[in-house]
């Protein structure tokens, strides 16, 4: 039988027939057939004791003998089909086992070791992955009432008999998943298959072709597109958004040709593209810092410094597996990890670091091609950029710098955020048409980007000797919250003062399942998001820097955990966003993406009559602050961080009338307003506790 992406693929009756040794084969040379390489250290260890080696595949030798050993059981002729290391296509990650069954869909992991929260949390993310983003499982659930079963098996001493059962599925949209993972050890690993098979609603079979080659289109997350770039595969985005992904395909198509022009021509050239929050900005990016024709040349810059900590964090992980794992292969990459390695620390570089790199780049050509993320946070001449002033305009000193180091041309890929504008001292999109200007570059940036609101007005750019036209150069729709894109028109509307055009919007979202919640109350807000998330989903507080007085509610804006941390541990680790414990700002979590967030509004950005104003706290209370478009842009990063939902948090406020700073009024005032946006009070949201 053709595997598709899967290593091993046949028939349970082939299965229980073919001699395990033969198994242990096909999926050692699967993993040849995908050229994956083993850790550098791993081959130290195996060249030390070729032990290591035998032990780890006398592990594969267990599992498969166990699962062997367990469907054997004629009561498991339910399951028609046997899938070995399924190709997610997201992180590099395999799935140990599927078992197609009659109404039945088993993922199954085999653990060595005690099962942690981890493990938990792995197996369900695999099940809730199928049903989100693969098509014939999606259809086998909605169409054929099949359930899909997270099962953990343990390939330990077989003395040890462990079965840990728990029925019932989780809420929607994951209701065809059961909702606890069946535990198991390898003897009763046939008992938990006969358990699960206790919970079908259905008893249709599941065509295991079709399965195999069913179209799997991953999310579009930073994390999963960068991790994939750096394997050198494909990112894929789900099917909801084919009109913003083929915008994204043109631009990114058009960026390059523009860009090898330039590198062949040796034109000195920058070359913009704007989006909206979510729309795609650093996927395009990315996806061209890792196209063959630039991989040698680009290196990735951004403002965004958290964004460059939890990346690197992220493709270390992926990539990177300990000596005491045996012979595990090391994610997607075909080259040498190693190298995989050293690029997830030196390709990505934060903006205001870059300057001071610069010439320090391993003697290559990488940084002839700089992908500038968050181009409009440059600083102007005299602030201080990692404890040097700035002598002149940073962008004018980063073009100057290249010019310098690449006689022979250079490009600036400058990725602008439409109101994302959240520091003080940025000087937006205009710095870079005065550095091009005043040094020769050249400019291409589109008539769209042109007209947004934040380019300067004061030169005639449109028309300018070294302008260039760029035809898709501004990406419009948001691909974050990708159940509907309408939650960041929805914040544009809140923040723009225009409360009927919010509720309508809001009652749209609501009739396609996205209605956004509003409470008074913190632990209402993490019920809510501890009900909806599963698996590996992300979730966090999120709070404007300035929301001081949110410390009175146990919130420390002040308190800045590490992001990467913050964003990448499991459950169980008290670091954890998932935890809902400690808070993250709009300047740390800008660019990046959780599946649910707690959006906490302080008195920073309060309702005075039908209009916002602009707080912060200065000595003792609160102190009017100018920079009222930097505090709305602030929450409008806030409240387009999701992708899956958002519960907004209003504190009441101090009911005794003592903590001057936090007026009952002030946050009514604010709620009323989130009200008449459309935003649900929390007493109408379903107790899902009981399920």
């Amino acid at each position: 039988m053709k595997a598709g992406t899967a290593w091993y693929a046949q028939s349970r009756t082939d299965f229980l027939r073919e001699p395990t040794q033969l198994v242990v084969q096909q999926l050692s040379d699967g993993a040849a057939r995908e050229g994956l390489h083993v850790e550098h250290e791993q081959r130290q260890e195996w060249e030390a004791s070729i032990g290591v080696l035998q032990r780890e595949l006398q592990q594969r030798t267990l599992e498969i003998q166990a699962l062997k050993d367990a469907l054997a059981d004629p009561g498991l002729g339910a399951y028609r089909h046997v899938i070995l290391e399924y190709d997610l296509r997201r992180r590099g990650l395999r799935i140990d086992c599927v078992l197609l069954g009659d109404g039945v869909i088993a993922v199954v992991e085999f653990k060595r070791s005690r099962f942690s929260a981890a493990d938990r949390e792995q197996v369900t993310n695999y099940a809730v992955n199928l049903m989100e983003f693969h098509e014939e499982t999606q259809r086998a659930v909605e169409r054929d009432g099949a359930i899909v079963v997270p099962v953990l098996s343990h390939t330990g001493r077989r003395g040890e008999d462990r079965l840990v059962t728990t029925p019932g599925f989780h809420r929607a949209p994951w209701s065809g998943v059961v909702r606890r993972p069946i535990e198991s050890s390898s003897s009763k690993l046939h008992e938990a298959l006969k358990f699960a098979l206790t919970q079908r609603r259905s008893e249709v079979s599941t065509d295991c072709t079709q399965w195999l080659f069913s179209r799997f289109s991953p999310s579009s997350s930073i994390l999963d597109a960068a991790i994939s770039l750096y394997g050198q595969h494909t990112v894929s985005a789900i099917a909801e958004h084919s009109a913003p992904i083929e915008l994204i395909e043109r631009c990114t198509r058009e960026v390059l040709d523009l860009t090898t022009a330039s590198l062949r021509d040796g034109v000195n050239r920058v070359i913009f593209v704007s989006g909206s929050p979510g729309a795609g900005k650093t996927l395009v990016g990315l996806n061209l810092a890792f196209q063959p024709a630039l991989r040698e040349d680009a290196v990735f810059v951004t403002g965004n410094a958290p964004l460059v900590e939890v990346l690197s964090a992220a493709l270390k992980s992926s990539y990177r597996k300990g000596p005491a794992a045996g012979a595990v292969a090391s994610g997607y990459a075909r080259e040498s990890v190693a190298r995989v390695i050293e690029m997830s620390t030196f390709k990505l570089v934060k903006a205001h670091r870059f300057l001071g790199e610069h010439d320090q780049n391993l003697g290559s050509s990488d940084g002839r091609v700089v992908i500038f993320d968050e181009a409009q946070r440059t600083y102007r001449a005299g602030h201080m950029v990692v404890g040097v002033q700035l002598q002149a305009d940073e962008a004018k000193l980063i073009l100057q710098s290249l010019a310098a180091s690449h006689p022979s041309g250079s490009v600036v890929i400058a990725l602008v955020g439409h109101n994302q504008a959240i520091g003080r001292a940025e000087m937006g999109i205009g710095a870079w048409f005065k550095a091009c200007a005043e040094l020769g570059w050249r400019f291409a940036i589109s008539d769209e980007t042109l007209s947004l609101d934040e380019v300067e007005k004061s030169g005639d750019w449109a028309t300018h000797p070294y302008r260039d036209q760029l035809t898709t150069g501004h990406l419009p729709h948001s691909i974050r919250y990708y159940r509907n894109e309408g939650l960041e028109r929805w914040a544009d509307h809140v923040l723009g003062n225009r409360p009927e055009a919010a509720a309508v919007l809001a009652d749209e979202l609501a009739a396609k399942g996205n209605t956004i919640w509003m409470t008074r109350s913190l632990s209402e807000a993490r019920r809510w998001v501890r009900e909806r998330r599963v698996g590996a989903e992300r979730a966090g507080i999120i709070a404007s820097g300035q929301a001081r007085r949110l410390a009175a509610e146990g919130l420390f804006v002040e308190l800045k955990p590490d992001i990467a941390t913050w964003m990448l541990a499991p459950d169980g680790d008290v670091r954890s966003g998932n935890m809902l414990e400690t808070v993250q700002n709009q300047y740390q979590i800008q660019g990046l993406e959780l599946d649910y967030t707690i959006v906490c509004w302080d008195g920073d950005l309060r309702r005075e009559g039908d209009q916002w104003g602009a707080y912060k706290i200065v000595g003792a209370g609160w102190r009017r602050d100018k920079e009222l478009a930097v505090a709305k842009n602030g929450y409008r990063v806030l409240l387009t961080r999701a992708r899956k939902g958002m519960i907004i948090y209003v504190p009441v406020g101090d009911k005794t009338g003592e903590d001057e700073t936090r007026p009952c009024r002030l946050y009514n005032d604010i709620a009323d307003h989130l009200i008449s946006c459309g935003a649900l009070p929390a007493e109408y949201i379903p107790d899902f506790s009981s399920r």
